[in-house]
């Protein structure tokens, strides 16, 4: 079964929010966001700019070190107009930590639809960073 993490974002932190960072390759089908940090690679695989609320919406993140599976962190921001608005964790664990890659569903509340949002993966391996940003418009 799987698990959802529900983004809870008031209406007075929704502002303006931009991509920034990552690159974005791959067919329009199956979009990848890529990024590096040295010898650190992560890529963010989401399903589609506009996401459902209320409705699961999958994505995939992989992180290597080196080109072997990184132990690696992970945490969800969202920003809005460049600023961050929420933060998020893979499976609601503050502590989340994984190694080579995971899946997880996200969760947009109703006060989010029609915002512009970027959705933030923030990667870190031996102390690198590495920011995968998606832009996405919740709607109904």
């Amino acid at each position: 079964m799987a698990r959802s993490t529900r983004l809870t974002v008031t209406a007075l932190s929704i502002g303006a929010l931009l991509l920034a960072g990552g690159s974005l390759a791959g067919a329009a089908t199956a979009p990848i966001v890529t990024g590096a940090s040295g010898q650190l690679k992560a890529t963010l695989k989401p399903s589609t700019h506009t996401p459902k609320i209320n409705t699961n919406w999958p994505i995939t993140v992989t992180a290597t070190l080196k080109g072997k599976p990184a132990r690696a962190t992970a945490v969800y921001q969202y920003l809005f107009g460049g600023t961050v608005v929420g933060t998020a964790y893979p499976y609601s664990n503050k502590h989340y930590t994984f190694t080579g890659h995971f899946k997880d569903n996200l969760v947009f509340p109703a006060a989010s639809v029609g915002q512009p949002l970027t959705l933030r993966v923030v990667i870190k391996s031996a102390g690198r960073t590495v920011n995968l940003n998606w832009q996405v418009t919740p709607h109904k």
